[in-house]
């Protein structure tokens, strides 16, 4: 096949002249450079380059890996970092599934919300422990959402904004309450046992009301 220029190498191969350009500045195909025009040219191996690139990009190789797979491949590396590459999508799919899970709980979780908006409950409480970060309307000294390696944020939506109402609330003290963020925990799986910073409220029968506070 004669040498192509990186035009026709990207109608012959299907790939564009961008990421032609992107895969030999990254030197994982090489060109020649004709005396005459000074154009770069490409011989049959570059083709076959550009389809093992493409090949490997569509399987989520890094470009390092398809790097090490052009210059130093063998059956036993490629064989590796199929492994490796299995394996990594197998745990990807697994995020993936409890990030849905996660999203389908909180639907169910906003429709019930929706429904009990703005109304009193006396409901089964699970155990759970609450980050308090107000007095009233005052922050605390330490009112960050994080403490002794816990940040509840980044367990949200699992995690919840609460508004506590102290007794002295409904004796007419408009101020005495807390806000904060909380989390339930299952009793088999306590991770939140002895972390400092956070009070364990124990689970029962207890007084709830659903506010719509700001955003959803």
């Amino acid at each position: 096949m004669n040498e192509k220029t990186v035009g026709m190498l990207s109608k012959f191969t299907g790939v564009s002249v961008h990421t032609i350009k992107y895969y030999e500045k990254l030197g994982l195909i090489s060109s020649s450079r004709r005396e005459q025009s000074n154009y770069r040219s490409y011989d049959v191996k570059s083709c076959t380059d550009i389809y093992e690139c493409m090949k490997y990009r569509n399987m989520g190789f890094s470009l390092k890996d398809i790097q090490l797979l052009l210059k130093e491949g063998d059956n036993a590396l490629l064989s590796s970092l199929l492994e490796k590459r299995s394996q990594e999508l197998a745990t990807e799919v697994t995020e993936l599934l409890n990030t849905r899970e996660l999203i389908e709980n909180y639907r169910k979780e906003l429709a019930d919300l929706d429904r009990r908006l703005g109304k009193w409950y006396i409901e089964d409480c699970p155990d759970f422990y609450f980050r308090r970060q107000t007095k009233g309307l005052n922050y605390m000294d330490e009112a960050s959402c994080e403490s002794d390696g816990i940040n509840l944020a980044e367990y949200a939506p699992k995690s919840s904004s609460l508004l506590e109402l102290s007794p002295e609330y409904f004796k007419g003290d408009l101020s005495a309450f807390s806000w904060g963020h909380g989390i339930s925990v299952d009793t088999d799986n306590d991770f939140m046992k002895d972390k400092k910073g956070f009070e364990k409220i124990s689970g029962g029968r207890m007084f709830t009301a659903y506010l719509c506070l700001g955003g959803h």
